[in-house]
């Protein structure tokens, strides 16, 4: 195993980033910064910065979902990708933590 960092963005569907989806912009922004790993998943429910919920339920159909996106590489990558990305994000949260790598047979050392 080697050691790495995940990087945890929290948006919205509705956020935007340089004119563009703030999806689409910060998936572009990790590519610019070669990360591998990149994750975006959509929430079925969450609360925003405000206290309003944002929901899937029938009751409150909401076209401004919470999204995820997740990058998980090698803390130099992610850390180079933040100081890139810092000045594009605004007002999205963003979460950084230590991770072990490890792909079977691959990162290891036992090819």
């Amino acid at each position: 195993m080697i050691e790495g960092s995940c990087l945890r963005i929290y948006l919205t569907e509705s956020s935007r980033i340089d004119g563009k989806p703030a999806m689409e912009a910060i998936l572009d922004l990790c590519r610019n910064a070669g990360l591998r790993g990149v994750s975006v998943v959509r929430g079925i429910e969450g609360m925003g910065s405000h206290g309003d919920v944002h929901s899937t339920s029938f009751l409150a159909l909401s076209s401004d979902l919470p999204l995820l996106i997740e990058a998980i590489d090698t803390s130099d990558r992610i850390e180079t990708a933040l100081q890139l990305m810092r000045p594009h994000l605004g007002e999205c949260l963003t979460a950084v933590w230590p991770v072990s790598l490890m792909r079977n047979g691959e990162l290891d050392g036992n090819d």
